[in-house]
């Protein structure tokens, strides 16, 4: 006993650095470096990396078994729980995609908005016919074809 404390079981000295473990500095630091990544990441919402991790780790797990392997009924249920966690991530992916993606509402207003704006701005026929030529090729002649035939100024033969 010291100054009437203990120093049985640490008491008022740790002993020794943790050397592994969480709360090693070896530990920390690492950790400290994978934060610090994907504090940095330039598209940190996207889960493409997860979805290939996942994927990989499936094939893996997959390509333990041959054709003449018994599979038991653990097996098989972990098997499936990997394949329905690779269908929820996929689903959550299409999800965020979906409600950031142009919907056909949208490309519909932007037709509107862009005839409206093309005629208001541009008297030239000429002109006008090559705006949509050069918007044509940049995005598609599908598209730009109902923009052209809902201009009521440009005519097919211009």
């Amino acid at each position: 006993m010291e100054n009437g404390r203990c120093r049985m079981h640490g008491g008022t000295n740790p002993g020794r650095p943790i050397v592994h473990g969480r709360y090693s500095i070896k530990h920390q630091q690492s950790l400290q470096d994978k934060f610090q990544h994907f504090l940095e990441d330039p598209e940190p919402g996207s889960l493409l990396s997860e979805l290939a991790l996942l994927r990989a780790l499936f094939q893996n797990f997959l390509d333990r078994f041959t054709d003449s392997a018994f599979i038991d009924k653990k097996t098989r249920d972990h098997a499936f729980d990997m394949a329905e966690g690779i269908g929820r991530l996929v689903e959550r992916i299409n999800r965020i995609f979906n409600q950031t993606a142009l919907t056909q509402h949208d490309l519909q207003y932007l037709q509107v908005v862009l005839t409206s704006l093309l005629v208001k701005y541009i008297d030239d026929p000429e002109k006008q016919s090559a705006f949509l030529a050069e918007l044509r090729s940049a995005i598609g002649s599908d598209r730009v074809g109902s923009i052209r035939s809902s201009t009521p100024q440009l005519t097919d033969d211009q």
